[in-house]
């Protein structure tokens, strides 16, 4: 249990799905990571474009990986 007036940090479910869809939609199913920063936050989504990355890459439903160009976004083989 958190401790009282600690703000707690809900699951955006909406948010998440939305920015799984882009990237499934995708040519390769991976898109470059300034690309998916630069979008505006999906319709429904309670919570910014960062906060969601972060999150899909804690839960490993994303990797990153390096190129010469800057970090690509890939959806995690399941």
């Amino acid at each position: 249990s958190a401790p009282r007036g600690t703000p707690s940090v809900t699951l955006d479910p909406t948010g998440r799905q939305a920015l799984l869809r882009v990237i499934r939609r995708s040519r390769h199913r991976e898109v470059p990571l300034g690309e998916l920063r630069q979008r505006r936050a999906p319709p429904g989504a309670r919570l910014g474009v960062t906060y969601l990355l972060h999150d899909l890459l804690g839960a490993q439903l994303l990797r990153s990986i390096p190129t010469s160009s800057g970090p690509m976004l890939r959806l995690a083989e399941t």
